[in-house]
């Protein structure tokens, strides 16, 4: 399915959505953002929880779109934050007849186990899913002002938990959008790893060791609230539609020291 000259949304303007909102007009598409933080969205900005607030862009562009991809994030939230941010965004849609054409971010930390907030992003999922819908279940971004492993390393913060064997996943944020992209051009339904790379801690350190001249703190971070994987991420299924990531990050962490 070609979104050229289709009306797509993009639900979530941050680093992500910005990213794919660009793609998106690159490859011909009228792109509609929605965003609870005015300043973040040039384009339509409301609480993407109310039903109403799809009606209206309904209305406003005169068809339901092509595509929505759900970009939305709680940046750290509660529980109570990922069930209004994920399950509600998801509700809305459906309430409105319109979750069968999304395209669900979810996160590769659903492989690593249960926790609360997992629970919640699966709950979302099964909703995405019984639409007819996709779900992309990303590994950690990376990309321009974003690089959260290079960032800790950078300032000496204790290293990410687990074993030296533990295994780290990521994506480049515009991989990731093409990946969503192309989901949404193949009207693929189902699950869909989304990662490009993925390291050992054993391997990882040395190798930002060696990139920055800095080395590894000593110390070790607690664990976090979220399951976090402990192997890699498969992407063999989305690989299969025709998708090539374009970033390394050895290439991405070098670039930044420049």
């Amino acid at each position: 399915m070609s979104l050229s000259g289709q009306q797509v949304w993009v639900l979530g303007a941050g680093f992500l959505g910005a990213s794919l909102e660009a793609l998106c007009r690159r490859a011909g598409a009228s792109v509609l953002t929605f965003d609870v933080n005015t300043a973040a969205s040039p384009h339509i900005c409301a609480d993407t929880a109310l039903p109403a607030t799809f009606e209206r862009a309904v209305r406003l562009g005169n068809a339901a779109p092509a595509a929505i991809f759900c970009c939305t994030a709680t940046h750290g939230g509660s529980v109570a934050d990922y069930r209004r941010c994920y399950v509600g965004t998801v509700q809305a849609l459906a309430e409105v007849g319109m979750a069968g054409r999304c395209v669900f971010c979810s996160s590769t930390s659903l492989y690593g186990g249960v926790s609360e907030r997992s629970s919640v992003l699966a709950e979302a999922e099964s909703l995405v899913l019984q639409a007819g819908g996709c779900v992309a279940r990303l590994a950690p971004l990376y990309g321009p002002g974003r690089c959260e492993l290079l960032r800790r390393h950078l300032a000496g913060e204790p290293c990410l938990p687990g074993a030296p064997d533990r295994v780290l996943n990521y994506v480049h944020v515009e991989d990731a959008a093409m990946a969503l992209l192309l989901l949404a051009q193949q009207a693929a339904r189902g699950i869909y790893a989304v990662c490009g790379e993925s390291f050992t801690k054993a391997a990882i350190y040395p190798l930002l060791e060696r990139l920055t001249g800095v080395p590894t703190s000593e110390s070790r971070a607690e664990p976090s609230r979220r399951c976090h994987t402990s192997r890699p991420v498969d992407a063999a299924s989305l690989r299969a539609l025709g998708w090539t990531p374009q970033h390394l990050f050895a290439d991405f962490v070098a670039s930044q020291l420049v």
